[in-house]
């Protein structure tokens, strides 16, 4: 792994004008012991492997004499015969370097031989905010990720890794009417293998980090407002694999879907708030691979996973699902842990709230009027409803002829667009309309224009099915047309 580079902390002090820093303590002069602990505030953990320095100041604006040590595993250094006077402590460590941040330096002022201690932490959460956002974050409740990328199967930092994260939004124009939005943040690591990223406080979202061919998956997660949170990503390989369509447990057919596999394992155990294990809780990544189910011990193991890090959730009868990042490398291994809310103590009583749905005439009685006429594939409220959709896509898994497909370039390897299968000797793009408007045809990721709680309608026609005129198109591959708009319960 390539060293870090630590930037001096003290201006005009030179180790070469240090005469009495030598490697053996016996040659060096007696003094006091000066020792103390580096503490690591955005991870909640000692700092190890921080360049801790102390330079002697004879007199204001002057430093004649620097002495370096390194923190170890519990962020311990120290310092053996120093010589009374005052002195100048600080550190440096790369995840502060990256920032361009230097730690607040300490006065010592050494009189006897007695020993020092002292302890430093990582620069305030307002100073980091501060210079990743460039403004007045707390002012903004905006708040900090950081880490680094590093590699699944050997640990060392990924220098010049993409990762990307995103984000939904509700906004109001000045008509009062409600839009939503899906920002995305695009960042590399620097050359020690660090990234940073300015993201608004207290909301959900979707990391994910790549480099070439080595991928992880998508993280979620969220940082509190006003916080700096230090998450690593690991990226591995990964292969694309087609699955099904087959029948899941219940006898529900499963559409044609597309999961990743690699070599990778995971296993841990799902508990309940009480500390009991869950038996028979499904567990499996966020993106389909490895299911697995817990024993009588709530213990689980999952095999055949694409290295990484990725999300894993977990499903019970009678709990809310629950999720954990977890980090699938070769070089370690870790018992991840879930632990499910039972669902009784979670949801409140039923509240019945009745209500008109407002819905434009004209689409909603042309919407039906096509459905009469048996050609196509039509979803509505009544189904949309019963859906847990995260994202667009999880709203047309379940119709039969669709596939997603990830982008294979540079600029497109984080988006995924829909293909039609059925009836094609090839998969196609179909043709999209959104409330009645064409989409410019191509690639186009639905996740980014389309939030999954706005769609009231989806209408599919496949190739060899009639498409009404209301969407003319010379297109041989198919149309998808999509309606939104609040949904509700009516």
């Amino acid at each position: 792994m390539k060293p870090a580079r630590v930037p001096a902390l003290f201006l005009g002090a030179l180790l070469a004008a240090a005469p009495w820093a030598s490697r053996g303590t016996a040659q060096e002069p007696a003094g006091a012991r000066v020792r103390g602990v580096v503490f690591d505030s955005m991870a909640m953990r000692p700092l190890a492997g921080a360049v801790v320095q102390l330079a002697h100041a004879p007199a204001a604006g002057r430093l004649d004499r620097t002495r370096s040590a390194t923190t170890d595993s519990l962020g311990r250094f120290a310092f053996d015969g120093v010589p009374a006077g005052t002195w100048l402590l600080g550190f440096q460590h790369v995840a502060v370097d990256s920032l361009g941040l230097r730690s607040p330096l300490q006065r010592l002022d050494v009189r006897t031989m007695a020993p020092v201690t002292t302890s430093m932490a990582v620069p305030s959460m307002r100073a980091i905010i501060a210079a990743v956002c460039r403004r007045d974050g707390l002012k903004d409740s905006l708040a900090v990720l950081m880490g680094s990328v590093r590699d699944a199967h050997s640990d060392a930092v990924r220098p010049g890794a993409f990762v990307s994260l995103r984000w939904g939004e509700i906004l109001f124009d000045r008509g009062g009417r409600m839009q939503r939005s899906t920002p995305i943040v695009d960042t590399f690591a620097n050359d020690e293998g660090w990234f940073a990223a300015c993201v608004p406080g207290g909301v959900p979202m979707t990391v994910r980090a790549s480099q070439a061919t080595d991928v992880s998956g998508n993280v979620e997660l969220g940082v509190p407002a006003h916080a700096v949170l230090r998450r690593d990503l690991y990226v591995g390989a990964a292969e694309a694999e087609v699955v099904g369509p087959d029948t899941a447990a219940g006898g529900r057919a499963r559409e044609e879907r597309i999961v990743t596999r690699g070599r990778g394992a995971a296993r841990g155990i799902v508990r309940a708030l009480d500390g009991a294990p869950i038996a028979g809780a499904r567990i499996a990544l966020t993106s389909g691979a490895g299911e697995s189910r817990s024993n009588a011990r709530g213990e689980f193991t999952l095999e055949g996973l694409p290295l990484g890090t990725h999300t894993l959730e977990a499903r019970a009868i009678g709990y809310v699902p629950g999720t954990a990042i977890v980090d699938v490398v070769d070089f370690r291994e870790e018992a991840a842990e879930l632990v499910l809310l039972d669902v009784s103590a979670y949801l409140l009583d039923t509240v019945r709230v009745a209500a008109a749905r407002r819905l434009d005439a004209a689409a909603r009685d042309g919407f039906e009027r096509r459905r009469r006429s048996g050609s196509g594939t039509f979803v509505d409220e009544t189904v949309l409803d019963t859906i847990r959709a995260v994202s667009f896509k999880d709203l047309v898994r379940r119709i039969p002829g669709i596939r997603f497909v990830r982008g294979n370039r540079f600029d497109d390897q984080w988006r995924e667009h829909i293909e039609f299968t059925s009836g094609q000797r090839a998969p196609c793009i179909p043709v999209i309309y959104l409330d009645g408007a064409q989409l410019i045809h191509d690639r186009t990721d639905l996740d980014v224009i389309v939030h999954p709680a706005s769609v009231r309608r989806i209408e599919v026609y496949l190739r060899g099915i009639a498409i009404p005129a209301e969407f003319g198109s010379n297109d041989r591959c198919g149309v998808m047309a999509i309606w939104t708009g609040p949904r509700r319960p009516g």
